[in-house]
This record gives C-alpha cells, sequence and structure tokens, in this order.
C-alpha cells in the first residue's frame, strides 16, 4: 500500500494565494499543526518507509510526521516528487500572472497537457518523474508514505483516474490531505505509459 500525502499549509497557500513551484516557503503554525494531524492519521497504517520531495515544506511536513511515527523509521528525500519547476511564474501572485499574462493563464487552464510554465517544465515532465518515483516505490514492497505537492497528487490522480493530463484542473487535493493508493499491478500499468509518453 502507498499513502500519497500532501505538504500542509504555507502562508503562500492562503489568500492571496502565490505560485510557489521550486520556490522555498516553510510551514505555518496551522501546516505544523497539520502535520502532526497527519501523523496521528497514519500511526496505524504500518507505514515502514517515507519518501518526501526535497523542497523544504514537503521535507518538514515529513519530518513531523517522521518524529510522531518512530526516528527508525527510513525518511529518504527524492526530487522526483517536487512540485512542477514553474519558472517565471515563481514567487508571483496568481492574480498578477491572470492580469498580465493572460493567453498563457488561458493555455495553462485549457490545454494542460501540452503546457510549458515560462523557463519551466511542463506538466507531461512533472507527471513522468512522479510516477516513475511511484513505480520505483511500489517496486520496493513497502508500505510508504509519499510527502508531495499538489501538482504532483493532481497529476497521479490523472493517471489512476484514465483521464489524462487534460484533467489536471478537475483534480483538486487541500494541505496535508492524504490520498490511499492502491498497487496491485500498479507498476506494470506505469511502467507501460512511460514507455509509450
Amino acid at each position: 500500500m502507498l499513502y500519497l500525502a500532501r505538504h500542509c499549509q504555507t502562508d503562500w497557500n492562503r489568500e492571496p494565494a502565490r505560485c510557489q513551484g521550486w520556490a522555498e516557503t516553510e510551514l505555518n503554525e496551522t501546516g505544523r499543526d497539520q502535520a502532526r494531524d497527519l501523523g496521528r492519521a497514519l500511526e496505524d497504517r504500518g507505514i515502514e518507509l517515507i519518501v518526501t520531495s526535497h523542497l523544504v515544506r514537503a521535507r518538514e511536513t515529513a519530518r513531523i510526521v517522521h518524529e510522531m511515527l518512530g526516528a527508525r523509521l527510513p525518511l529518504i528525500v527524492d526530487p522526483r516528487l517536487a512540485e512542477s519547476h514553474r519558472g517565471e511564474w515563481e514567487t508571483r501572485r496568481f492574480s498578477s500572472i491572470i492580469r498580465n499574462q493572460p493567453e498563457t493563464w488561458a493555455h495553462y487552464h485549457e490545454h494542460p497537457e501540452t503546457f510549458r510554465f515560462p523557463g519551466g517544465e511542463s506538466l507531461a515532465a512533472q507527471q513522468r518523474r512522479v510516477l516513475a518515483c511511484l513505480r520505483d516505490c511500489v517496486l520496493d514492497g513497502r508500505t510508504a508514505l509519499l510527502v508531495t505537492h499538489g501538482g504532483s497528487i493532481r497529476l497521479v490522480r490523472c493517471f489512476l483516474d484514465g483521464k489524462g493530463i487534460e484533467a489536471f484542473h478537475t483534480a483538486t487535493t487541500t494541505p496535508g490531505e492524504l490520498h490511499e493508493i492502491v498497487t496491485e499491478g500498479l507498476a506494470e500499468d506505469i511502467a507501460s505509459y512511460l514507455e509509450k509518453s
């Protein structure tokens, strides 16, 4: 069994929302409380391994959960779980992007399957690396918690639902939310998808 958790709340997750991407932001007090709630929710799930994105907000979430579940539990940092690298958009408020780059914003919302962040990576590239990490965790065989980001979870859900990246904006997740992933046949399905993409 795998569990995906979105990192817990940062100030930039709140209104007025900012584009985080790879920009480093720490959890706020609400986020730290959410991480402790997440740890409590995982106490009886048999977690044997925690894998986290390298970004601070994910690592801080993972560290709090790790402390609650036991210091001997392996904790691994894997950059493949990171949020999309959002290039020129990072640190900017979404309202500013919508106002100053309306055509690019429209492309992001209307055709996410072909979208690349200006100066950053495409959602398709992000999905490939996140799914590769997921596949490796399935093959590892341990019950694992993967601490990642909203965009990464949405791209996993697009794959699992069979809807494609076109459905990126209909897949939602909130800070600290936990998602349970059934792993039977998943490594093979991911390998087949990655070969074709």
